[in-house]
């Protein structure tokens, strides 16, 4: 588990499991490492997401996204196509969709590059064509 936060103290305390790895802070450099060494990347986060950054540097680093379906995930990853998305809370369903992530290579092979299509989507190259498209269309309105 990568980070910290409010609720990391308690966390510990309650997954004690020897198999968590309670890495803290960590720096670009090493994400982006253990971003590309991973079979898939989980994020079962319940809310408080208002944007999918973190599910685009996964899609970046080649790697497989299984996340919750909450609203801000949803503005990046599309369902079933870039990310396995399963509802908040349903550890059930977030198993079932990580097991059968990573017992499916031509699975994996297929989320992985529709991954790298929608990082593209949401590149600065896209984003800067996106607002020239606008202020071009604002301009031609505003001279006629």
């Amino acid at each position: 588990v990568g980070g910290e936060g409010p609720q990391t103290e308690a966390l510990r305390r309650t997954y004690t499991d020897d198999r968590i790895e309670w890495l803290g802070r960590i720096d670009d450099t090493e994400r982006v490492a253990r971003l590309q060494g991973a079979d898939v990347f989980c994020a079962p986060s319940l809310h408080g997401e208002s944007f999918g950054i973190v599910l685009l540097e996964a899609m970046a680093a080649h790697t497989p996204v299984v996340a919750s379906d909450i609203s801000g995930y949803a503005k990046v990853a599309r369902g079933g196509l870039d990310a396995q998305l399963v509802p908040p809370g349903d550890a059930p369903a977030l198993a079932a969709a990580l097991s059968a992530v990573l017992s499916d290579p031509g699975r994996r092979a297929e989320l992985v590059a529709a991954g790298l299509q929608r990082v593209d989507d949401f590149s600065m190259r896209s984003l800067a064509d996106i607002y020239v498209d606008c202020y071009t269309r604002a301009i031609a309105a505003y001279r006629s």
